[in-house]
């Protein structure tokens, strides 16, 4: 029977001059490790809320959602530029459009922006609601508290946003429900410092206090003031899922992404040492570095989302890459033995060579799987799988062109040349 494996499909021994082209390779890398590190200066990365910090709010409008008629309201809020998404119905599910993402960038956590803030969404309460939540007085005083006096009419507050069943609260067991449904609201508005209290007539007292020190439920009450301006631009919707961040823990989250990189290459620097030769461990952890920037560069430049999925794309990346670049140089080590009198340039391309099969094949192999993921698994995944195609593209081009050529800068040689050298020395 023919043999068609795919190791077939190459030529028994190919002999492709990759060190012939070095040069050029070594080249195309500088200009893309400068353009890399330009773009990264220039236009920065396009930050997640996971390293910037704000709030994030997913709603079902009960259509497929309008992104242009929801962006125009939410940026005139005075909260920075909203960003909107398109999130995909799940497939075969029973809800057949697209939900939308909102993100709001992180406010300014200070008493004034946090007094600003509960001002609004006060008022904003009031205008969604009409007359069933009629501010019949606002004031503030030099003392820092700010006092709004409402009537409010009796029926369920900010009854256009919907929310799933299982949050909803029986107050019928308390003294006095409706004060009740009062505080419970403007509790889930981030308004939890709020002190109320009933006065006649059906009115109720609701008093802020301007704390001294900047707090983070500011980030709560931008939330708050989100979901009922979008309330009042839909007219109602499902809410799917909410989230806020503030700006210490993203600050956080930043830092230790960098540690884990920098962690991850220190770590390989110090295997290949052990596992090889030191002149090996600076070839792969160049290429590792390379695939790196290459991949800050190109999020620079497209300017997709990067978050922590990111950063796990990238350390992914640098264990890819690095088990490429580990075959080829067991297979330089294995040759260096096998042929002593054999040149250095001569005998890293048959190494290459020797091993390329197997690196088209995993290669391959990996992109399809990859392109699979990125078209068919939302957009939730498509900017680590971008991430992936691209590192496996870099990996394996830095395999071949950065780590093992740059043995050549270290006049790398088998024993059998030294011992030679040696003796006509």
């Amino acid at each position: 029977m023919r043999d068609i494996s795919l190791v077939k499909l190459l030529p028994i021994e190919p002999r492709v001059p990759f060190i012939s082209a070095r040069k050029i390779a070594a080249v195309l890398s500088f200009l893309g490790i400068i353009a890399a590190i330009f773009l990264f200066m220039t236009k920065n990365l396009n930050y997640g809320i996971d390293f910037t910090g704000g709030t994030v709010l997913e709603v079902d409008t009960g259509s497929d959602p309008s992104l242009d008629a929801i962006r125009g309201p939410l940026n005139d809020l005075n909260m920075g530029q909203v960003a909107l998404q398109t999130i995909a119905a799940p497939t075969g599910g029973t809800v057949k459009h697209d939900f939308v993402r909102i993100t709001v960038p992180i406010q300014e956590e200070t008493p004034e922006r946090e007094v600003e803030l509960q001002k609004l969404t006060v008022n904003a309460l009031a205008r969604l609601e009409g007359d069933n939540f009629k501010i019949v007085s606002e004031n503030t005083n030099d003392k820092g508290f700010t006092t709004f006096v409402v009537d409010y009419g009796g029926e369920p507050l900010a009854d256009a946003i919907v929310v799933p069943d299982e949050e909803t609260i029986d107050y019928s067991g308390e003294d006095d429900p409706e004060f009740e449904v009062v505080r419970a609201e403007i509790s889930s508005l981030g308004l939890n410092n709020a002190d109320l209290r009933r006065l006649p007539d059906n009115n109720i007292e609701i008093r802020f206090e301007q704390k001294t020190e900047a707090s983070a439920n500011v980030q709560q009450v931008a939330l708050g003031y989100t979901k009922l301006s979008l309330a009042s631009e839909t007219g109602g919707y499902i809410r799917r899922g909410q989230g806020v961040l503030g700006s210490k823990v993203s600050g956080e989250l930043r830092q230790k992404g960098i540690m884990a990189i920098v962690l991850a290459l220190s770590m390989v620097l110090l295997y290949i040492w052990f596992r090889f030769e030191w002149q090996f461990a600076v070839g792969a952890v160049a290429a590792l570095f390379h695939d790196v920037l290459l991949t800050i560069g190109v999020f620079s430049l497209t300017q997709l989302e990067f978050n922590l999925s990111i950063i796990a794309a990238i350390l992914t990346i640098v264990g890819y890459s690095l088990n490429d670049t580990v075959i080829v140089y067991d297979r330089i080590r294995e040759n260096m033995r096998k042929y002593k009198k054999m040149g250095m340039a001569e005998l890293i391309n048959l190494s290459i060579n020797d091993t390329l099969s197997r690196t088209i094949m995993t290669s391959l192999t990996t992109l399809l799987a990859l392109t699979a993921l990125y078209i068919l698994g939302g957009p939730g995944l498509r900017g680590f799988s971008f991430a992936m195609i691209w590192g496996v593209i870099v990996g394996t081009y830095s395999s071949v062109f950065v780590a093992s050529p740059i043995l050549l800068l270290f006049k790398l040689r088998n024993r059998t040349e030294e011992e030679k050298e040696a003796a006509l020395a």
